[in-house]
């Protein structure tokens, strides 16, 4: 199928109807895109009678539109994309699932993931598996998504992050672009996936800890000593993945954790850990992704044994999510 500009339409599912696969399924339907969503059980029966249902919780808007929904991946479906949206530790149930699926073209893993890549190659051919990372967060309570997409009222929606394996700008990954772009929703094409998706997990995964020890975010910026345990975890985290080899650190602003005084930084950090964007983008989430984090802080404490590199704040607050 093409628009009259001559781009390839794709035909695209998105796998996982959590708050971000609602959020792109509501965005890119919105558009004029061919996009199906797969929810399951009483959440895909509430979806088929209301349709989407979700709140901007900066603005308080309420958005419902109808989309088109599905409870399964049929085994002669068809589909140029499928993105999976979903939890690092729910995945090894799809991979099963996602590996019979012939007539899929290609598979967009947007997600948390500190390990690279091979459990996903061990299932699915790697010239169909490409990999990033959602903008914003929330949650989803009583079917209703509640989101943020920016980290301010106005703000700029965050991007999508996207990458190859190796590293190359391919035709399909212009296409994907284009995609999401055709929706407004900005994207960023980096160069090194794996790296960029280590790197983030390095800073998210102590924040899990410093809100799980603290309660909320909003005591956490209360908390001088615990941010600056949070900086220390973060440059020990950073300073892991520096000696296994990747030297490029993402996004920019890790840098600052280097290169500005720890006073100064835990200042900043107390302005963001009090802003409404945590609560909804890390507080919320946390609340039902506890078990991802458990499996995250775990993955980076098998980066850490293997570059041999002492992690004491990091390990503290790994031990506040398990």
């Amino acid at each position: 199928m093409y628009t009259p500009l001559g781009v390839f339409k794709m035909r695209t599912l998105i796998f996982g109807a959590g708050p971000l696969g609602s959020l792109y399924t509501y965005l890119l339907h919105k558009a004029g895109n061919d996009v199906t969503l797969l929810a399951r059980g009483e959440h895909c029966e509430f979806l088929k009678k209301n349709g989407l249902v979700l709140v901007n919780e900066f603005s308080q808007e309420k958005f419902i539109e109808k989309v088109n929904v599905v409870n399964v991946l049929g085994e002669d479906d068809m589909y140029d994309l499928v993105i999976v949206l979903m939890r690092k530790n729910s995945l090894r149930n799809v991979f099963p699932v996602l590996s019979q699926k012939k007539n899929i073209l290609n598979f967009l893993f947007m997600g948390n993931n500190a390990l690279g890549f091979d459990e996903y190659l061990d299932h699915l051919p790697k010239e169909k598996v490409l990999f990033g990372f959602p903008g914003g967060g929330g949650s989803r309570i009583d079917h209703i998504v509640h989101y943020v997409d920016s980290d301010k009222p106005e703000g700029k929606r965050f991007p999508i992050v996207i990458g190859e394996i190796d590293g190359r700008t391919k035709d399909r990954t212009i296409r994907i672009k284009n995609l999401f772009e055709s929706s407004q929703v900005p994207v960023e094409i980096v160069d090194d996936i794996d790296g960029w998706l280590k790197y983030h997990v390095a800073m998210i995964n102590p924040i899990a800890g410093a809100l799980l020890k603290c309660g909320d975010n909003y005591k956490l910026a209360d908390d001088k000593e615990t941010i600056r345990t949070y900086i220390r975890a973060v440059k020990e985290a950073g300073s892991v993945l520096r000696a296994l080899g990747y030297k490029k650190r993402y996004p920019f602003k890790y840098n600052l954790f280097y290169w500005m005084p720890e006073g100064l930084l835990a200042q900043g950090l107390k302005k963001f850990f009090s802003s409404k964007f945590v609560e909804i983008a890390f507080m919320l989430h946390l609340h039902a992704a506890r078990d991802e984090m458990i499996e995250l802080g775990s993955e980076l404490k098998t980066l850490a044994k293997q570059a041999s590199v002492k992690t004491p704040n990091l390990d503290e607050l790994i031990g506040y999510i398990s």
